[in-house]
């Protein structure tokens, strides 16, 4: 066990290694073709660390085996729920750390409220619309209900991707000027090289990423943790941790935008694209569990909307709420608090 609690923290640097290069490069595209902090964060950087996720999906389903149901569904289910409860707080708890060292004025983050209310806005709607499809679909045992559903969830898709490459940049929006291949390697940053960088940070993530799942299974079956808790709660741990250190980094950098719609951004990803996919592709017999989950994340997108509609500002206090979702989702799925 000790050994490959070992190796478990080895490929937690391998990933945030690949997620340092991949956020690097992801700055350098941006200035580029001239994109806001909104675009960049929820489209280039959000699709491509959902990458992890978006895989293991896919391979679970044709090489999973007798987890293959479980895997996929935790690995379509987990993350958004991961995001917007686990992350958010991490988030929330940076800006406050930051503030007690005195290296940020106030707990309010600078962030483009319009791209932001907008992300949510749609998470919501894909998400009422999965509810929807699955209570229907429990009615009806038809599979077309989860076929038009899958297709409206691709439509949202391709209509946001055209609306936030139209988001206009914040006067005070800047991008890194550092290359880590320049200062390794001597390699100018050409858009070549760029994407050069973003193509070998999306390498070391995804092949960290596996091999710390590969790891996290071994330890949990060794300490008798069950297939359903591996699914919804450990493997998208692994998945998210791109988005986690990416978006910290960047509000530790006070870069809120990017960090908050790298967040938000994957998520419309995740719960449009990768919910198709598991629509389309699995049975979508969704236990109480994976109905708590997609609840907690939905009730937590709605949370962020409220208090980015109502204050017109995102606030440190209100992000923390999200902690308290994911510690009462896992006391419940190990049965420490009975509903």
């Amino acid at each position: 066990m000790l050994v490959e609690i070992l190796e478990l923290i080895g490929t937690l640097i391998v990933i945030l290694v690949g997620c340092e290069l991949f956020a690097n490069a992801v700055e350098h595209v941006g200035r580029k073709f001239a994109l806001s902090h909104a675009a960049s964060g929820s489209l280039l950087a959000a699709v491509g660390t959902a990458m992890p996720e978006t895989l293991v999906v896919i391979l679970s389903l044709f090489f999973g085996g007798g987890y293959a149901e479980e895997i996929s569904m935790g690995a379509i289910l987990g993350p958004p729920f991961m995001l917007l409860t686990l992350a958010i707080f991490l988030l929330g708890l940076t800006v406050f750390i930051l503030k007690f060292m005195k290296k940020r004025e106030n707990l309010v983050l600078n962030v483009h409220v319009p791209a932001l209310t907008f992300d949510l806005k749609y998470f919501i709607i894909a998400f009422a619309i999965v509810i929807i499809s699955a209570l229907l679909y429990n009615m009806s045992h038809d599979k077309i209900v989860n076929y038009i559903a899958a297709i409206l969830l691709l439509l949202i898709y391709i209509y946001y991707i055209k609306v936030t490459l139209s988001i206009k940049a914040d006067d005070n929006e800047t991008y890194e000027e550092y290359f880590y291949l320049t200062k390794y390697f001597s390699m100018k940053p050409k858009i070549t090289n760029v994407y050069l960088q973003l193509l070998l940070g999306f390498i070391i993530i995804f092949f960290g990423a596996k091999l710390f799942i590969g790891y996290l299974i071994a330890i949990g079956t060794e300490a008798g943790i069950s297939m359903l808790v591996l699914a919804l709660l450990i493997t998208p741990f692994a998945t998210e941790l791109p988005e986690k250190y990416n978006s910290i980094s960047w509000v530790i950098k006070r870069k809120d935008t990017l960090g908050v719609a790298n967040i938000t951004g994957a998520v419309i990803f995740q719960s449009t694209i990768l919910v198709a996919i598991g629509l389309i592709f699995t049975s979508w017999e969704l236990d109480f569990y994976t109905i708590l989950n997609i609840s907690f994340a939905f009730i937590s997108g709605i949370l962020l909307y409220l208090s980015l509609k109502l204050k017109g500002k995102l606030y440190a206090p209100y992000m923390l709420i999200g902690g308290v979702l994911y510690l009462l989702y896992i006391l419940l799925v190990l049965g420490f608090v009975k509903i």
